[in-house]
């Protein structure tokens, strides 16, 4: 029996965080910072304090609660999230 898929892409631009989702979702999730970025995104987790992901990282992640986690970056810098097994809490 196969798991729940959700993908999402984020165009940024914004001084504001976006949450990789609009509801809690547990899930195996790999999010990725677009390649194509001229200089680092902002990631953070419970609002806490952000890391720099540099164009093209990568990072697997099991058991996330996709809510929690927030991306931000300068005009025309984008980011990926693809999870699979997601259950709503």
């Amino acid at each position: 029996m196969g798991g729940n898929v959700y993908m999402k892409s984020f165009s940024l631009g914004s001084p504001s965080y976006v949450r990789l989702s609009d509801t809690r979702m547990v899930m195996d999730a790999t999010i990725i910072a677009s390649a194509k970025n001229a200089n680092p995104i902002n990631l953070r987790v419970y609002g806490g304090t952000p890391a720099a992901w540099p164009p093209g990282a990568t990072a697997q992640l099991f058991g996330v609660d996709l809510y929690d986690i927030e991306v931000q970056g300068s005009s025309g810098h984008a980011a990926l999230v693809v999870a699979i097994s997601g259950q709503a809490v």
